[in-house]
Parts: C-alpha cells; structure tokens; sequence
C-alpha cells in the first residue's frame, strides 16, 4: 500500500522543503511559492487563480515532500515541520465543516490531502506519527466525505474519490464499514469509466491531457482492486486498456499532444501510430499522413465540434489545428488557468481563441446536451483517394446557424467552407490562430503568405466577395498569446476574416505555394468547384 501511496526508491529531497521551513510553501509543481509569516492562511487567495491555489493548498502536498526530505537526510526538522502543518490544518476552525467556504473539502482536496496524511503516517518513527485516535477519525470523516453523493462530481474529480476511498478503506478498523467504502468505490469507478469514455475508448472531457489523466486515475484504481483482491467489471478493464491505443493516433507527429481544451504541453514517450482517429461521440477527428521517407516531415490535421460533457471544455467547435511536414501551421490555444473570472482565460476559451467561425464578440451556450448534439456536432467524415471530407454544424449562436466543410488535400493544403445564415444581419468572423514561428506578408486581397521556420511557404486566401480581414500581431495585447502550462501566455498571432450579412459564405484556403495552384473557386447551390494543378473539381457538400 505504501508503494501505491508513492513511496518508492526515487523518493528525493526537495528545495521546497528548505523553503517549507521557513513559512514559504509550493503547493503544487511549479506553482508560485508563498510565504506565510506566522501560521497559514487557510482562506489565501492568490492574485491570479484564486481557486486552483486554494485547492492545492489544502491537498497539503508539502506533507509529502517534507516527509520525502526527512528520509533522504534523516534530518527531524523536516518531519516535526511536516507535523505542524498536518495538526495546524487539523486544529483551524476554517478547516472543520464539510460546508466550509475555503476549498478545504472539494473532492480533490479531500482526496489528495489523507493521501499525504496517510504517506506521513506510514513512513515517519513512531515518535511522530498523529495519536492513533486522531488518525482514525481523520481517516473515518474524510472516507465519509468521498463517500457522499452530494460532494461526488461524475467526472475525472470523481475518480480521484473513488480512488482515494478505495486506498483509504484500507485504514479504516472496523472491517464491515470498510467493506461499505469500498464497494460504494468499486460501484462508483465503473459507473464513471462507462460515462466518461466513448464507444471508441476516447475520454468525453473534451481535452488530450484529461484523456491522460483519467486512464492513469482508472489504471490506479485497477491496480489497486487487484492488489486488494476484490472484483472489477471485465469490460471496464478493456476500455481503459484500449483507450492507451488512442494517444498513439492523437499525438501529433513531434509526439507532442494538441492544446485542445484544457490541455498543457506534453510529450510522449511512444511510438507514434498513424491511423486516422475518428470519435463523433466526443466530437474530435484526427487525420495522419504519415511521411514515409522522413517521419519528422509528417502531417496531422484535427476538426473539432460537438460535446457530451462541459468538463474542460473550450467554445471550440468547428476548429482546426494544422500540423504540415513537421512544423505547426494552425494552432490551439491551451489552458493557462482554471479560473473563469481571468479575462485571459475567457479569451483563450473563447471562438476568438480557436481557428473557428463565430458571431464576432459572442460566444453560445452549452446548456442542454441532449438537445445540443442535434445542434452541433461532426456529420462526417468522408475520405476517397483524393481528398477528404470532413463536415460539421454549429447552431448553437442565438438566430444563427452555421455549416463548415473541409476539403482536405493530405499532401498540400486544404479549403474550408464555411455557410452561415440568420434573419438578421450578422457580424462574423473567421479566424485562424497562427504558431508564433510563422511570418505573416499580406499580398492582395484576402491573400496572405505564411512562411515557416524552416522556409516552407503557404498561402492563405478567402476567395469570395465583400469579405474584410484584420492581422492580429504578436503584439496585440487582446487577441496575441496562447498557453502551454499553467499560469504562463505565450505570444501568438491570428488572421481574421469578416463579413457582414444576413447569409453568406466564407471559402478559404491554405495551400503549399510551391506545390499548388488554386484558382476559379466558386460555390453553386451545395456545389464547389474549383481548379487546383489544373484540374476543376466539383465537390458537393453537406445539406444546409
């Protein structure tokens, strides 16, 4: 229990406990660290992402590495600080309601924080440890607490609770009432493994790093059924073991996951598989062409529309990212917090954050998801051998309703077809979130030149009438950055076309300047045609 509890021989010494033994604490990774001058402030709210910081300050993660550091130097110091912190947190009146207005009994914190205490109480002399009295009924209110419906969230929070009441029932001395939380735990776990993943193994909380996160919450849980001997729906097991396949096909060619949703930068450690994936329950297509000669120079292009959960959700529907022969085109706009009053958070999940079509200024609501899906979602994907199809709907903006089809050529480029109508007129744009390295030249009308680190130059081109554009530059302080981790912006620029109608069409293109040639781009009726290489094609495209 000790080993899944995170003990193991890598356990090191940590910089953060020296600072721990000064008042100055880092809940969490490479948080800020914060001082205290005298006892915590159980209620502190950071200046920048209030509810994260309370969360984690009250998982009390210095526990942990305070404990890490007293057996590594064998130095009391760090265990008696380690101590002080546990009974402090134990003894605040802030601290004591489960209705208590900090974040001292939110499922992760509650989950995160026995887990700590637990790790303290196993691994430290006998001298230190808490009275037998008062770990019991720690562990008793806490297991009480995950265990209760109204502080249960059907999500990946819910898994951290069944995972850490499963753990912790092992701690619990009357054997009947830990029969009780493990069962409730047990029940609990496949319940959320069958909601939370689609037919196809793929998480619902629309994001690749929560994806991540519930098969390693879900993987734990497993392991630890079995380590205590009890049983595990068999067809759970195999939705998790095949939800690993997925990250193979997501990742992009540089093995880096995309920024959709509330996703940081990370990079796997695999080898890379280049089926295309396909999920229209979670909204998500992800195309691979794979460069045989120079696996570095591959391609990778994802379509995003549609939802069955809010967890981590972006205002992202009908987005693009655009990976060409190893450098990154088109990008998404990552987390930065989880706080939803921070400006930069509402712009980075925001349409305007994405290389989406919106009503300009306006976001939709995601109120309703049975009768959302028949609003918004992928109607296909349709591949033959020379290009493929993808179409999707969004009608979720008040009095507006909006078609986008993507014409896309594997080897050099694509069209994207977006159709809006109203009984009113509409200010709309369509916009498209650049990587940082790209250069940006106008040249013509609509027409831009995009150039990328490594030289390869694409154009970009909206080809109908009475359509506007405006270049965001790195510079812009409101639409110009995107996140990578947490709490960090980095600069990043977005070329937005506008029209201003009733009804009307976007059709736009981005193509390899030295591989094609586009021109003669008009659409009748549901028809497109147009002439790329010299060849006219007519493509029909989905019913409006």
């Amino acid at each position: 229990m000790n080993q899944h509890n995170g003990f193991n021989k890598q356990i090191s010494h940590s910089k953060n406990s020296e600072k721990a033994l000064e008042n100055e604490f880092v809940f969490f990774g490479k948080f800020d660290s914060v001082k205290f001058n005298d006892n915590i402030n159980w209620n502190y709210k950071h200046n920048h992402a209030r509810a994260t910081y309370q969360v984690y300050l009250h998982c009390l993660h210095m526990v942990r590495y305070l404990t890490n550091s007293y057996l590594v130097k064998n130095e009391d110091k760090y265990i008696e600080k380690a101590k002080e912190v546990i009974v402090e947190w134990l003894n605040s009146e802030d601290n004591q309601s489960f209705d208590t207005k900090n974040s001292a009994w939110k499922d992760h914190s509650a989950a995160s924080r026995m887990k700590n205490i637990v790790y303290f109480q196993t691994n430290v002399p006998e001298k230190f440890k808490l009275e037998n009295s008062i770990f019991e009924k720690t562990i008793k209110k806490h297991c009480e607490f995950l265990a209760m419906k109204e502080h249960y969230s059907e999500n990946n929070h819910g898994m951290m609770s069944d995972e850490a009441l499963l753990f912790l029932s092992n701690f619990i001395t009357d054997k009947d009432t830990a029969r009780v939380f493990q069962e409730k735990a047990t029940l609990r776990m496949e319940r959320i493994i069958y909601k939370l993943f689609s037919s196809k193994s793929y998480n619902l909380e629309n994001s690749p790093e929560y994806h991540r996160l519930t098969q390693n919450l879900s993987s734990r849980f497993i392991r630890l059924i079995d380590m205590m001997d009890l049983e595990f729906d068999a067809t759970c097991r195999k939705i998790i073991e095949k939800s690993f396949l997925n990250n193979r096909k997501i990742v992009k060619p540089d093995l880096s996951y995309p920024l959709i949703g509330d996703t940081g930068l990370n990079i796997a450690s695999f080898e890379k598989n280049y089926e295309n994936f396909i999920d229209y329950q979670a909204g998500l297509a992800i195309i691979n062409t794979k460069n045989i000669k120079d696996l570095s120079k591959s391609t990778w292009f994802s379509f995003k529309s549609g939802y069955l959960l809010t967890s981590h959700k972006h205002h992202d529907d009908l987005s693009i990212n655009y990976y060409y022969e190893g450098e990154d085109i088109l990008i998404d706009s990552g987390k930065y917090t989880y706080d939803r009053r921070n400006p930069k958070r509402t712009f980075i999940s925001s349409p305007q954050g994405h290389s989406t079509i919106y009503k300009m200024h306006e976001k939709y609501s995601l109120t309703d998801v049975v009768y959302d899906i028949e609003k918004m979602r992928i109607n296909f994907v349709y591949e033959n051998d020379e290009y493929i199809h993808l179409a999707g709907i969004n009608h979720l903006f008040e009095n507006i309703k909006i078609f986008r089809d993507i014409i896309y050529f594997e080897e050099y480029g694509f069209l994207v077809i977006d159709r809006y109508s109203s009984n009113e007129r509409q200010f709309m744009g369509q916009n498209y979130n650049l990587h940082p390295d790209i250069e940006v030249s106008a040249e013509g009308e609509n027409e831009f030149i995009l150039k990328t680190k490594n030289g390869k130059l694409l154009r970009l081109q909206e080809h109908t009438k009475r359509t506007l554009n405006k270049y965001y530059t790195i510079e812009d302080e409101n639409r110009g950055f995107y996140s990578e981790k947490f709490n960090v912006l980095l600069n990043t620029h977005q070329i937005e076309f506008r029209k201003n109608n009733l009804e009307s069409t976007f059709i736009t293109s981005l193509f390899d300047d030295n591989k094609s040639k586009i021109n003669a781009v008009k659409l009748n009726d549901n028809t497109l045609e147009f002439n790329l290489n010299n060849y006219i094609r007519q493509i029909n495209l989905q019913r409006t």
